[in-house]
């Protein structure tokens, strides 16, 4: 052997000992890492017990740890029948992230495609080949439009990316279009959204010539075609108009707080199934004449709106009705429908959703919701009648141990019914701590079906009311209009009409209630917490406003065209007298009148509240002198779902802990989760 080659063994070898010395120091200093976050999670997040009196005489069940409700990697959810019905497809977890799976319902084979996205929500193409999802990848909302091809194993997601900073959605998956669907993105014009075609697997688009923006909605046909638009039109008002081979025929116009939903294209007879509450106070489910222009109401509800309708694609008939008065009402109208609901076992309070129907309609996938058990997916062969249970929610393993929920109405004091529902902690029967949670929108609304948040509350001693404040969708037009110019007023007096209640039902104890609210709730808490203090012990906040002058310039371009609805809820800021109310109303004015304990969390890439709002409230009641914990998310948008399982983890954890030290609940401890949120990379969730 020569010279040369006993020096080169020798420098592999060592070449060689020093990737192995490399790798043992990686390693333990991994493991050193791992067992100092141990330690000093242990010793941060200890467990804490209830103090408040009530909780601590009270046979409270075991604490549910929180991975259970964030971080579970034993849940299933959003099941999904292709349209072929032959594939049956659902999300779940796989390495710390939501994973597509997908299944021969004939069969077990099972297909895993893995994705670094955050998956919520996803639906199938018309040749159910494809699974679709949109991605939200930096929390600014510039969301990617993303296909899975499931015919291909182990495919790897593709990105439709339609330019920097560009705004995609799916707009309709037309029946029969094979690998094409619709969409629209704003990549032209910030300020609007143009409609094309995609073909998913040339990744190919074709403009359609119509844009999606403030000024019109295009009505698109099943076969993807546009039939009508609605134009939108000065002072809140507007016109629903057919397409008449090129020739806009006005069938319907309105004003603002009207609303008219069309259900589908007309039929032979020149009618069309619609939502509507056209001269009446609740929307209704309505078939409307063309030809006279006149619409004939076939179902309403007189407590509250209509609020969906399940319709027969191929028939174009409505087969069921849903409202939600207080628990959810069902209203068959569809005969074989309602002979197949009949054989689904299901409690009384349980709400029932349909989430997919086979083309040929042999198939369904549904879910029974209960507010105290979570989703079951169950699927119904519409031919043999048999019911499969797919799936049953890990959480209902703790059943004992979560709460029912239960609809109750709470007088305004200027007479106004306000709606909301009422969780109690189990094994507490007296006066114990309350959370009121305050809904976003401010045109949303809570319901009573399953919220893991209000069971996590539940589940930690505290008993919790959310409340469908003035406003809240779903209640009808006088319940909406009770809002106007209502911001920071009436709407915050029915908080603390809603606290003052469940004080006098003996529910809350009057020292220990705290709210909670993100978004325009987030204004709302923050409202509260400056404008009646005295009545709160804590405020917790999410990506809140503060200064409502300056959110309306500050919101996103493609939300331009908002103007009226504004002004007529808040106010005209380039009015100088109603800017000066709407300043006086703006909680940030108001910081130091603070009395109790506040957290504020924000996300740094939130683009409808921006994180300037949370900032300078933050130096406000800092700068008077109040206690206040600023939790700022990095990477995080507006949307709760931007966060992924490892932010979510910790915020829920931080929140836990700040309710239990002001309002005397009690906090989970320290586990693998929380430990898997501390130290893992950044790719594997946020």
């Amino acid at each position: 052997m020569s010279y040369v080659h006993i020096i080169g063994g020798l420098e592999t070898s060592v070449r060689l000992r020093s990737k192995i010395n490399n790798a043992e120091k990686i390693f333990l200093g991994f493991l050193t890492l791992v067992i100092l976050t141990l330690a000093i999670g242990a010793w941060v997040y200890r467990p804490i017990a209830a103090t408040h009196p009530e909780l601590v005489k009270a046979d409270l069940p075991p604490i549910i740890p929180l991975r259970n409700f964030y971080a579970s990697t034993d849940a299933r959810w959003n099941y999904q029948l292709s349209p072929d019905g032959k594939y049956l497809s659902w999300l779940e977890s796989k390495w710390f992230k939501p994973a597509l799976w997908v299944k021969p319902v004939e069969g077990e084979q099972r297909n895993i495609f893995q994705t670094s996205d955050e998956v919520r929500g996803y639906t199938w193409s018309a040749d159910s080949r494809y699974v679709l999802y949109l991605a939200d990848r930096d929390g600014w909302e510039n969301d990617v439009l993303v296909s899975i091809d499931t015919q291909k194993p182990n495919a790897k997601p593709r990105s439709y990316n339609m330019g920097k900073d560009v705004k995609s959605f799916l707009v309709q998956v037309p029946d029969a279009s094979g690998d094409s669907v619709i969409i629209a993105h704003n990549g032209t014009d910030r300020r609007r959204f143009d409609l094309y075609r995609l073909n998913l697997t040339s990744g190919e688009t074709e403009p359609l010539g119509q844009s999606q923006q403030r000024g019109v909605y295009w009505h698109l046909a099943r076969d993807g075609d546009v039939y009508a638009r609605t134009r939108f039109l000065p002072q809140g008002a507007w016109v629903f108009e057919l397409d008449l081979g090129g020739l806009w025929k006005p069938v319907v116009r309105g004003k603002f707080g009207d609303s008219f939903t069309p259900l589908g294209t007309w039929d032979k007879d020149e009618k069309l199934y619609a939502l509507s509450n056209m001269g009446r106070d609740k929307q209704a489910l309505v078939r409307f004449d063309i030809k006279h222009q006149k619409e004939t109401v076939l179902h309403s509800d007189e407590k509250v709106d209509i609020s969906h309708v399940l319709m027969d694609r191929e028939k174009g008939k409505p087969q069921a009705l849903f409202s939600y008065p207080g628990h959810q009402k069902l209203t068959i109208l569809d005969p074989k429908l309602g002979s197949l609901i009949d054989k689904i076992e299901r409690p009384n309070n349980a709400n029932l959703n349909f989430h997919t129907i086979s083309n040929d309609r042999s198939k369904i996938v549904f879910s029974v919701e209960e507010a105290d058990a979570g989703y079951e997916a169950q699927m119904i062969d519409s031919k043999s009648g048999e019911i499969t249970k797919i799936s049953t929610p890990q959480i209902a393993r703790f059943r004992d141990r979560l709460s029912p929920v239960e609809p109750v109405t709470i007088e305004a004091r200027d007479g106004l019914k306000i709606p909301a529902y009422l969780s109690r902690p189990k094994g507490v029967s007296r006066p114990a701590p309350l959370v009121i949670m305050i809904h976003g929108g401010p045109i949303a609304r809570v319901f009573g079906g399953w919220n893991g948040f209000r069971q996590l509350l539940n589940n930690r001693g505290y008993a919790v009311l959310d409340v469908n404040y003035r406003g809240s969708h779903g209640y009808g037009r006088a319940f909406r209009n009770a809002a106007f110019n209502a911001v920071s007023r009436a709407m915050d007096d029915d908080i603390s009409d809603a606290r003052a209640w469940a004080v006098g039902q003996g529910i809350a104890d009057p020292k220990k209630v705290a709210v909670f609210g993100g978004s325009f709730g987030g204004l709302k808490v923050l409202t509260a917490m400056t404008r009646n203090p005295e009545l709160y012990a804590a405020g917790i906040d999410v990506n809140g406003i503060s200064d409502l002058v300056s959110m309306r310039s500050e919101i996103p371009p493609y939300w331009q065209g908002w103007d009226f609805w504004y002004d007529k809820n808040v106010g005209n800021p380039k009015d100088p007298e109603q800017r000066k109310i709407i300043k006086d109303r703006s909680p940030l004015t108001h910081a130091a009148k603070l009395a109790a304990p506040m957290m504020v969390i924000q996300g740094s890439n939130d683009v409808r509240v921006i994180q300037s709002q949370s900032d300078r409230m933050v130096e406000a009641l800092r700068a008077a002198g109040k206690p206040v914990e600023y939790v700022l998310l990095e990477g995080a948008g507006h949307q709760f779902r931007s966060w992924g399982w490892k932010t979510r983890m910790k915020t829920y954890r931080k929140i836990e802990r700040f309710l239990a030290k002001h309002l005397g609940g009690r906090a989970d401890g320290f586990d693998y989760a929380l430990l898997g949120a501390q130290i893992l990379p950044k790719g594997i969730g946020r």
